[in-house]
């Protein structure tokens, strides 16, 4: 690798080799690029999210709702944002306090509700999620267009490995 590659990753590993140089620090490549990676567009997006007085969370839930067709339940959107019940709750209230979503009965479970977005948060979810678009193509724009299905390929390939192992 060229010096003027090496990234922080590099440095952590460097470090770990020279505190315990048998183990096998291999894994940091990955995992470490991944994470850091993960951490930068987090804090980005969420600063993004913020301009329009949402949460991660809460953008998921309104993100979900835009992509169905027909209202959701709490539980179908547990699902979707891999949150638990009362974190769903917890964003759901804030969320219809705010009059983005409206709750309306579940015709089929009478004890349920469904959740749909209002004309309020299709407007909003349809001007932040271009945006959210938009600062994600800007930090990735470092990526030449040629090695980006590489790059796909092998993050598919790290999910795959990672989920399959639970």
């Amino acid at each position: 690798m060229a010096a003027d590659r090496r990234d922080e990753v590099d440095r952590i590993r460097s470090e770990w080799a020279e505190h315990h140089p048998k183990l096998d620090t291999a894994t940091i490549d990955v995992v470490g690029r991944i994470l850091r990676t993960a951490a930068i567009v987090t804090k980005r997006g969420d600063a993004l999210l913020a301009e329009f007085g949402l949460t991660r969370g809460e953008f998921d839930i309104l993100a979900a709702l835009r992509r169905q067709d027909l209202p959701q339940s709490p539980g179908s959107l547990r699902t979707v944002a891999l949150a638990s019940g009362p974190a769903i709750t917890k964003r759901l209230r804030s969320l219809e306090s705010r009059l983005l979503v409206q709750r309306s009965p579940n015709p089929i479970d009478g004890r349920g509700a469904l959740i749909a977005l209002s004309g309020q948060g299709i407007a909003l979810t349809d001007e932040v999620f271009p945006r959210m678009l938009g600062l994600e193509r800007d930090l990735l724009a470092g990526i030449p267009s040629e090695r980006a299905p590489h790059v796909v390929d092998a993050l598919r390939l790290v999910l795959a490995s990672v989920e399959s192992r639970g």
